[in-house]
């Protein structure tokens, strides 16, 4: 398999971190990285000793990238992978992908136009315990699934961070992507929503779904940035057992009538398994399965939710 020119658009904390994990992978060679701000692009390419742009179509062309990872502020997503697909570089663009069906549009219908390969920054799927718990449902161990619910509470907003959209798109949309990818199916949604009477985003959502394609289960997904605590965790309630997948320590504790077990996980890093999947990928020239389609999917079932409040 040939090697991979990478580059990374967005230097901020989590750009840094894929900047990092790319020098780490096979395959894959760090060329160059972007921003608009030239101080920031600087300070990380002078970190990995590699060039640092602020013209992202100018950096694709002139270092001739095979692929780049996107991880700018949210409202700038998709604007920012539409001029990296047109410029000819395969794409990883992190969540939430568009902030609006409009976005998620033009979005979609690029990949489409150009045959870019794509894939979505929707980390938890490479968590091991994610992994681990859809092994043990395909294998029926807990019976039929019955109730997914899950709880991702963040401490403070992204306001700070210009970051213009509410908890939904960034933290609920991890929870309904697990799930949506847990149960392979795409359920119809509806969602509870609160926020500060001053504010156009909001702070706390509850979204109800309902797995009737494949999947007689129901989803419940609780976020908010109210709760001056972290928490990532999920329940999975099926006919048979049950079991509670807790991400940050990547463990899973299953509930069965014989008793409790914890399967021992070895510990990975999500980023590096998910950014070696893209490299992998572009390298052999395929579409991930986790691509566009399900990446639709999953932003048109949020943004239902939203349209459907109840």
């Amino acid at each position: 398999m040939r090697r991979v020119r990478v580059g990374v658009i967005g230097c901020g904390w989590f750009g840094s971190a894929h900047a990092r994990v790319f020098r780490e992978i096979s395959g894959a060679d760090l060329i160059a990285v972007a921003d608009i701000n030239p101080s920031a692009a600087r300070a990380l390419a002078k970190r990995y000793n590699v060039k640092a742009y602020t013209d992202i179509e100018k950096m694709i062309r002139r270092e001739d990238l095979d692929a780049v990872s996107i991880a700018v502020t949210p409202q700038h997503l998709t604007e920012t992978a539409i001029l990296a697909m047109d410029s000819g570089a395969a794409v990883l663009l992190e969540k939430p992908l568009s902030t609006s069906r409009q976005e998620l549009f033009k979005l979609i219908s690029k990949i489409k136009s150009t045959g870019s390969i794509f894939m979505p920054g929707f980390i938890e799927l490479f968590n091991p315990a994610v992994i681990a718990l859809k092994e043990r449902i395909q294998k029926e161990e807990l019976g039929e699934p019955l109730v997914l619910s899950s709880e991702r509470i963040g401490r403070v907003p992204k306001r700070n961070l210009r970051w213009n959209i509410g908890v939904s798109l960034d933290l609920a949309i991890h929870e309904l992507y697990v799930q949506m990818w847990l149960l392979e199916s795409r359920p119809q949604s509806r969602a509870y929503v609160s926020k500060k009477s001053s504010d156009r985003y909001e702070d706390l959502v509850v979204f109800l779904l309902n797995f009737n394609d494949g999947a007689a289960a129901s989803g419940i997904i609780i976020s908010n940035w109210l709760t001056p605590i972290g928490v990532r965790r999920m329940r999975f309630t099926g006919s048979h057992g049950s079991a509670v997948l807790d991400y940050l320590n990547q463990q899973l504790v299953l509930d069965k009538h014989e008793g409790t077990f914890m399967p021992i996980l070895r510990r990975k890093e999500p980023l590096l398994e998910e950014l070696q999947t893209f490299v992998d990928h572009v390298s052999a020239g395929r579409d991930p399965e986790i691509g566009a389609e399900f990446a639709k999917n999953v932003l048109e079932t949020l943004f239902d939710g939203l349209e459907n409040k109840l």
